[in-house]
């Protein structure tokens, strides 16, 4: 059930992971608060009725257990179908995924082969192709990958090498390159990457000294440089990292401690600095829920909410984010079991989870004023694949 951890510490009930890396396209208000109406019903708790409806997104599935990415249409009505020639192969233990959403191109860290494979997306099609080279190699145990967001650079942390690997990336076919002197150290077990949005620095999980680490980008040859001495402390097991999209604060889920630290960016430096009072951690937080285990996040486009995995306690935890401080929109809401990968499709309308043990996928519409969720007819889906544990969206062109 749990991916190899190798020669690394053991940690006690931890389920691995993290990604989150989206497209955002902004529709008509029209089109949003139909797509809702559609999903919710009309007054008087009417039930929907679920039509044949066009692919609006795609979504793919990392299947950790069986190697293969799931791919499937997201109708307008948020409901998944899969595609044919879904499952496409990937490689042992595929988990985490990112999206060069400028060039649409698909990378996924295969973690027990130590490689990443890179596929072209068609966004009219959904259809996965390997790109020439695929799979390249990465330094022992990748796990989180990220793409900057003009589609130059790609990054992924290798826990068992203690270093982060910094490729370039093809813009016509997505092979991938090493930078010049890639991998980097400076992280003892790097787990978690969050990107800011401008592309300036990377932020790095260290699982084995509790802390976050970053390091500036150089924009013309991907290459980091660490800050020296600078990490600034999270709680127990710092996993899942999130850049909030207007690159000013970044939260880390604290798998151990069931928290969220949050930290201010400074623009110009990429430093940062714990918040302080109830946004810190969730246990500081009135009427903050939230379950055991934490492990991935995401925020929604419009930077107003934030969604949490609880791996241990099957929920998903809902936040209105206001300014760095997290506050608490509902109760949690229950998943599959296992909930790893979180991805909301591009226009912010549907939330999707990865549930690993049962081998499925639990599927909500989206309140746009107020971030609660319901579910959509027919979740739980079938994940096409065993293990499932990653999940991205892209916008279908």
């Amino acid at each position: 059930m749990f991916p190899r951890l190798h020669h690394v510490r053991t940690i006690p009930g931890i389920h691995m992971s993290s990604s989150h890396s989206q497209s955002w396209v902004w529709l008509p208000t029209f089109a949003l608060v139909f797509s809702v109406l559609l999903i919710n019903g009309c007054s008087g708790g009417m039930k929907p009725t679920v039509a044949p409806v066009s692919a609006a997104s795609f979504a793919f599935i990392a299947n950790s257990g069986s190697g293969t990415i799931s791919a499937f249409t997201v109708g307008s009505n948020g409901v998944l179908s899969p595609l044919p020639g879904s499952p496409f192969p990937s490689g042992a233990g595929a988990e985490f995924m990112a999206l060069d959403v400028v060039h649409k191109f698909l990378y996924v860290s295969n973690q027990n082969s130590d490689n990443l494979s890179a596929f072209s997306v068609n966004t009219n099609t959904g259809v996965l192709t390997l790109v020439p080279g695929s799979p390249f190699a990465t330094d022992a145990l990748p796990h989180e990958v990220v793409v900057d967001s003009a589609g130059k650079f790609l990054f992924v942390g290798n826990q068992n090498s203690g270093t982060i690997s910094a490729f370039s990336i093809n813009s016509a076919n997505g092979a991938l390159t090493p930078v010049p002197g890639s991998p980097f150290a400076g992280v003892a077990s790097p787990f978690g990457l969050a990107i800011s949005p401008a592309g300036r620095f990377l932020y790095v999980n260290d699982i084995n000294t509790n802390s976050v680490s970053w390091f500036s980008i150089d924009p013309n040859t991907g290459a980091l440089a660490a800050v020296p001495g600078l990490a600034s402390p999270t709680g127990q097991t710092p996993i899942g990292i999130l850049a909030d999209p207007n690159g000013k604060f970044l939260y880390v889920g604290d798998h151990m401690q069931d928290t969220i630290s949050g930290y201010r960016i400074d623009p110009q430096s990429g430093g940062l600095t714990r918040i302080s009072g109830p946004a810190a951690v969730s246990t500081g937080c009135p009427g903050c829920h939230m379950n055991t285990r934490p492990l991935r996040l995401v925020a929604h486009p419009m930077n107003k909410f934030a969604y949490v995995s609880n791996v241990a306690a099957n929920t998903l935890s809902v936040f209105n984010l206001n300014n760095g401080t997290l506050s608490s929109v509902s109760a949690p809401v229950p998943t599959g079991q296992h909930p790893f990968g979180v991805a909301l499709d591009p226009t912010g309308s549907f939330l999707y989870v990865a549930n690993k043990v049962d081998n499925t996928i639990s599927a909500f519409s989206v309140d746009l004023m107020t971030g609660m969720l319901a579910p959509l007819p027919g979740s739980p889906f079938p994940a096409g694949g065993t293990a499932p544990t990653g999940i991205v969206t892209i916008s279908r062109h």
